[in-house]
């Protein structure tokens, strides 16, 4: 149940930075989100006190999870913006 709620809030995440933070004219907002979840997902951890292979491979789906989607997002607003790509 509990991997079915991440999924969920992963989803919902990315359907809010793409649809909806992209649109700001602020480049960073759309990175405050997934750097709470980061966060928050550490401070869960830490204050659990739980370090089994199971907690750091979901901690590792998490911050890789909300690294893609605020990339996805990042390029979606430059491309929306027409900012030429980095060199």
């Amino acid at each position: 149940m509990g991997f079915i709620i991440f999924l969920l809030v992963l989803a919902a995440l990315y359907l809010l930075e793409v649809y909806v933070l992209t649109d700001t004219k602020y480049f960073w907002v759309g990175g405050i989100l997934p750097l709470l979840i980061d966060i928050l997902t550490i401070f869960l951890m830490v204050a659990s006190k739980s370090y089994s292979f199971h907690d750091f491979a979901m901690v590792f789906l998490v911050f890789f999870g909300t690294l893609c989607i605020w990339g996805y997002g990042d390029d979606r607003h430059k491309k929306k913006s027409g900012i030429k790509k980095d060199k």
